[in-house]
């Protein structure tokens, strides 16, 4: 079993994917382990939408300049919130997509997520909608490219403690 800080220490952003597809159960055990993110209130304002439709994520993928990437995914996990059911919903949903990319990286799984929700523009989420019907009334926040790792990115340089304390009282 792996130590938790050395899951997180290692996990980095994969935007290469191999072109096998991993079983869909291990998709699904990474949204289930976003199920268990703490949330306001424990509100759960998430829902999933799996994607593995090549054509869907071809279209998915021009959402914006930095989700070209998912056009090499074998799945995209489109995170959904419904902002009615928490004050928040984007701070749930973050926790949410943490876990989801930590147990990704636990399972020997590639992910990065691209943002979909942008609070100055509605234009990213009417893209997704055109491609899946999805109610206006749920918000799109993200979209992950999740599969095998085709790429082995450099160690992430992270600030030190002494950088980041500002003080201990």
């Amino acid at each position: 079993m792996q130590d938790i800080f050395e899951i997180i220490k290692s996990r980095r952003s994969i935007r290469k994917y191999k072109k096998d597809a991993p079983p869909e159960d291990l998709i699904k055990r990474c949204i289930e382990a976003a199920l268990y993110a703490p949330s306001a209130r424990n509100s759960q304002p998430w829902y999933f939408i799996i994607v593995k439709d090549k054509e869907k994520i071809m279209e998915i993928s021009k959402a914006q300049p930095f989700t070209k990437f998912l056009e090499g995914a074998p799945y995209v996990v489109i995170a959904l919130a419904d902002e009615k059911k928490s004050n928040h919903w984007l701070e749930d949903m973050g926790c949410a997509l943490m876990c989801l990319l930590l147990e990704a990286h636990s399972l020997g799984l590639g992910a990065c997520w691209g943002a979909i929700y942008n609070p100055e523009s509605q234009e990213r989420e009417d893209h997704i909608r055109k491609v899946i019907p999805i109610p206006e009334n749920i918000r799109i926040i993200a979209c992950i490219g999740i599969g095998y790792p085709d790429e082995i990115p450099h160690p992430k340089k992270v600030k030190t403690l002494e950088e980041v304390i500002i003080k201990i009282i």
